[in-house]
């Protein structure tokens, strides 16, 4: 009886080693799959629930697809924007990106790139953007000019201007900046602008994240 007794006191113990054997030997999950690109003279891997892959692969573009505003991937979802007055908003998180080389010379600032076209005014907007209106006869009319402080060097996006009466077709921003030796493209909702600091630094991880460390896999701040 004794034995008995003793055998059952250790059973916790053995199934709480047994556990731990299980534990350590388990087979880790696979990492996501990744893909790997070249592009101007730099190697990128991204995990590949970011990339989306067009129908004809050009070798100097990456196009990759991102929810706002903590940049999780959606490859997998839908690949538009959504109509004005639509009801469902997954459309309306999808970010899209777009790395290319980035062209050797420096361009100017934003301000003064698009200053020949600009209308005079100027409004404060959301995120504390500075709104310049394009002017009617400019190759961006029917656009407005966002800028971060003072002259759009941190920030700028082009956004299409709501139309009255609207007609049906989904509005949507297009900013650019220059990473080392890419440029970014970024097309987004307008609803986001007020997001604009937290949509570039989440821009930059992701892109310093496939540079530095091999696979950015999805989920990750």
């Amino acid at each position: 009886m004794r034995k008995i007794v003793l055998i059952l006191g250790f059973a916790p113990t053995v199934a709480m080693f047994a556990a731990l054997a299980l534990w350590r030997f388990w087979p880790a999950p696979p990492p996501a799959e990744a893909l790997t690109f070249d592009l101007a003279g730099q190697r990128l891997r991204f995990a590949s629930a970011y990339v989306r892959l067009p129908d004809t692969i050009e070798p100097d573009r990456i196009d990759l697809v991102v929810r706002a505003p903590d940049f999780a991937p959606a490859a997998a979802t839908p690949a538009r924007l959504p109509a004005t007055g639509e009801a469902d908003d997954r459309g309306r998180a999808q970010i899209f990106l777009t790395l290319a080389p980035a062209p050797k010379a420096a361009p100017a600032a934003p301000a003064e790139r698009y200053g020949p076209y600009l209308a005079p005014d100027v409004q404060v907007a959301e995120g504390g953007l500075l709104r310049r209106r394009f002017e009617d006869n400019s190759p961006y009319a029917g656009e407005d000019l966002y800028l971060a402080p003072p002259d759009g060097e941190d920030f700028f996006a082009r956004c299409q201007r709501p139309k009255i009466p609207a007609d049906g077709l989904p509005e949507s921003c297009l900013a650019e900046f220059r990473i080392d030796r890419l440029l970014l493209q970024m097309r987004f909702d307008p609803a986001w602008l007020g997001d604009w600091a937290k949509l570039h630094a989440n821009a930059l991880n992701l892109i310093r994240g496939a540079e530095a460390d091999g696979v950015r896999q999805p989920g990750n701040g």
